[in-house]
């Protein structure tokens, strides 16, 4: 299969699954930060998932057995103890019911309560995606980062070394966002190429990734590209609603536009916007 060949095969999965989601209307549950809450669950919406809303560790792990959810996304952007304890509950009842679960590790490693979370989480649930910058990836890692709150500082000429390295440690998909999109499952890695630099002024596009990833998760069990149809999505609406916004205009309106991008973004859109690159990677040591 030569690259143009590669990249359309990418593109048809990503098509495959806007279109599986639409159909099959998976079940996601948030347990997820107070501050993106609406944008989270509205985004899940637009791309023909329910979404549904716990942080009680008691109906944390009944939701995930009762209502019967296709996919888990947590979001420790406003941790709690006690919100840490749902996600454990919740997590572990989903991983005995093979229940996909995306883990955005918002600001990973800037106190150590975050870091010990994460740590739990990864060590005693089945965590399927782990969704986050490069600085968040490295804190997972435990290597030394340079971020600032929940915005990386990151370097990320090397960015696929860590994106592997994690990915083959935990034994998931890691998907990376930044200037340019990493995600790899350990052994297929793509650089994503889409985006826009207005992207980082809204705050919660992050976020709301993850809940796209979680969406997509809840229809397929190839977890690479529910997490490359996620960041994808977001990259295109990111470029569509620059266009769209006139000249003297600000970030609120940059950010009306991409969410209205993001309610009505069509698969031709997707198809026609689409830069995807196959990255042929060897290990490093990290």
């Amino acid at each position: 299969m030569n690259l143009e060949e590669e990249k359309m095969n990418h593109i048809d999965q990503v098509l495959h699954l806007m279109d599986e989601a639409k159909e099959k209307n998976p079940l996601v549950d948030f347990l997820i930060n107070y501050v993106t809450a609406n944008e989270l669950t509205s985004i899940t919406s637009y791309f023909g998932g329910t979404p549904v809303m716990t942080d009680d560790p008691i109906d944390a792990a009944e939701v995930v057995e009762f209502a019967q959810v296709d996919a888990l996304v947590f979001n420790i952007g406003t941790v709690t103890n006690k919100q840490v304890q749902a996600m454990i509950e919740a997590g572990k009842k989903a991983t005995e019911l093979n229940i996909p679960i995306i883990l955005d590790p918002v600001a990973a490693g800037a106190t150590p309560f975050r870091s010990q979370s994460i740590r739990r989480m990864l060590e005693e649930l089945k965590i399927s995606v782990i969704k986050g910058n490069l600085a968040e990836v490295k804190a997972c890692l435990g290597v030394e980062t340079t971020s600032k709150g929940v915005d990386s500082n990151e370097d990320e000429s090397e960015a696929e070394k860590y994106v592997v390295a994690l990915a083959k440690k935990y034994h998931c998909v890691v998907a990376m966002t930044g200037v340019e999109d990493v995600i790899s499952d350990g052994v297929r890695v793509v650089r994503i190429k889409n985006g826009s630099k207005n992207l980082p002024k809204v705050i919660g596009t992050g976020c709301t990734i993850g809940a796209l990833v979680g969406t997509f998760s809840g229809v397929t069990k190839d977890y690479f590209y529910s997490a490359l149809t996620g960041v994808i999505i977001m990259g295109i609406a990111g470029e569509i609603a620059d266009k769209k916004v006139e000249k003297g205009a600000g970030y609120y309106t940059y950010k009306h536009h991409l969410l209205d991008t993001l309610s009505i973004l069509s698969n031709e859109e997707v198809k026609t916007y689409a830069n995807i690159v196959d990255v042929q990677y060897e290990d490093v040591a990290v």
